[in-house]
C-alpha cells in the first residue's frame, strides 16, 4: 500500500471535500478536532465528511475492527459492490404492500356490560 500523508482537517480542505475538488482515499489517515482517525467518505451533497476516529486507549486492532464495521456498513471501498445485492435481498424480503384497505373497526365509546342493560 502507497504511503499518503496525514492530512489535516481544516475549513479549506473541508470544503474542497465538500465541492468534490479534493478527493481522498478511504482509509487515509486525517487529523481534525477529535483528533486522529482514518477517512470513510464525504457526501457531496450534504457535504458531511465521515471519518473513522481513534478512541483513548484503542489498539491498533480495535481501530482496524472499527474502521472495517464502518466501511461494512457505508459500503464503502471493496464493499461498494455489496450494495446492490443488499438492496436486492431487502426488496425481495420485503412483504408486498396491501392492496385493499378495509374499513376502519367501530370501537363503542364505553364498554357494556349485562347488568348495565338491566337498568335501562
Amino acid at each position: 500500500m502507497p504511503y499518503f500523508p496525514t492530512i489535516e482537517l481544516t475549513p479549506q480542505v473541508k470544503m474542497l471535500l465538500a465541492r468534490g475538488a479534493l478527493t481522498l482515499n478511504p482509509g487515509q489517515w486525517v487529523r481534525g478536532e477529535k483528533g486522529r482517525g482514518r477517512f470513510l467518505r464525504t457526501d457531496l451533497r450534504s457535504g458531511t465528511t465521515y471519518v473513522s476516529w481513534l478512541r483513548p486507549g484503542d489498539d491498533w486492532e480495535t481501530a482496524s475492527q472499527r474502521f472495517h464495521r464502518a466501511c461494512r456498513k457505508g459500503y464503502i471501498g471493496k464493499y461498494r459492490g455489496l450494495y446492490e445485492f443488499d438492496k436486492a435481498n431487502r426488496t425481495a424480503d420485503a412483504p408486498a404492500p396491501k392492496t385493499s384497505v378495509r374499513a376502519p373497526v367501530q370501537m363503542p365509546l364505553f364498554t357494556y356490560r349485562a347488568k348495565d342493560a338491566a337498568h335501562a
